[in-house]
C-alpha cells in the first residue's frame, strides 16, 4: 500500500471526523464519520464551507489560528468550537489542524481532525447546575435554621414571661418540667430567683444549674 493509498485508507474509516478544507474555507472532502456526525450526506457537505458550519463567535478565532498556519507561524493547532449540525442545534466540537503545502511549500490544503465533546460539555452542564441547586437549597436551609432559632428564642422570651414552659402541645410550671421532664424530685418548690436563673439560662442556651432540692 502506498503512502497516498494509506493516507486515503485512514482518512476514509477514520472513527473521529476528518475534513480536507480549501485555503478559502471550501470542503474538499469528507469522511463518513464527520458526515455523520453533522446530518449531513457528503456531498451536501461538499457544496458548503466551514465558515458557514462554525458558530459567528467562534469563527474570528478560528481564521487567526488558520492565519498562522499559511505564514508557517505554528505547524499545527489544536481548538474547540461550536460546530452546527444540519438541523440547526450546535455541537462542541475539539479541531486539530495542519497545513499540507505544494513541493514550493505554497499553501495546498487544510487537514481537519474533529473530535465530537458534545456529550462532556453536556455532563459538565448538568454537573454546576446539580451544583447551583445543591448550593441554593443549602441556602435555603440555613434561612430556614435562621428562622426557626429566632422563632424559639422568641418563644423563649414569652416562656421566661409566663414562668412556664412549653412541653409538647402544652404549657407547664417550671416545678411541672423538672419533674415530669428531667425526672427531679422538688421537695420544697423553687424560689423566684432560682427560676429566674433556670429561666436566663435557658433563653442564653447554657446549661442551667441543677435546683435546690
Amino acid at each position: 500500500m502506498t503512502t497516498t493509498s494509506l493516507f486515503e485508507h485512514t482518512f476514509d474509516h477514520a472513527a473521529n471526523g476528518m475534513a480536507l478544507l480549501a485555503v478559502d474555507g471550501r470542503i474538499l472532502r469528507v469522511n463518513a464519520s464527520l458526515a455523520t456526525l453533522l446530518g449531513y450526506t457528503a456531498e451536501e457537505l461538499l457544496a458548503l464551507d466551514f465558515q458557514r458550519l462554525t458558530h459567528p463567535d467562534d469563527l474570528g478565532a478560528v481564521l487567526a489560528h488558520l492565519g498562522e498556519l499559511i505564514r508557517g507561524e505554528v505547524e499545527s493547532f489544536q481548538l474547540e468550537k461550536r460546530c452546527q449540525h444540519k438541523e440547526g442545534h450546535y455541537l462542541s466540537v475539539f479541531h486539530v489542524m495542519t497545513l499540507a503545502r505544494e513541493i514550493d511549500n505554497r499553501p495546498r490544503f487544510f487537514v481537519d481532525q474533529v473530535i465530537d465533546i458534545t456529550p462532556l460539555r453536556q455532563a459538565e452542564q448538568r454537573a454546576r447546575a446539580d451544583a447551583n441547586t445543591k448550593q441554593r437549597l443549602y441556602e435555603e436551609l440555613s434561612r430556614t435554621s435562621a428562622e426557626v432559632h429566632q422563632l424559639q428564642t422568641q418563644l423563649l422570651t414569652v416562656c421566661a414571661w409566663t414562668k412556664r414552659i412549653r412541653a409538647g402541645e402544652g404549657w407547664q410550671t417550671i416545678e411541672d418540667f423538672l419533674t415530669t421532664r428531667l425526672h427531679l424530685k422538688v421537695t420544697h418548690g423553687i424560689s423566684d430567683q432560682a427560676r429566674e436563673e433556670f429561666v436566663s439560662h435557658l433563653e442564653k442556651g447554657t446549661a442551667p444549674p441543677k435546683p435546690d432540692l
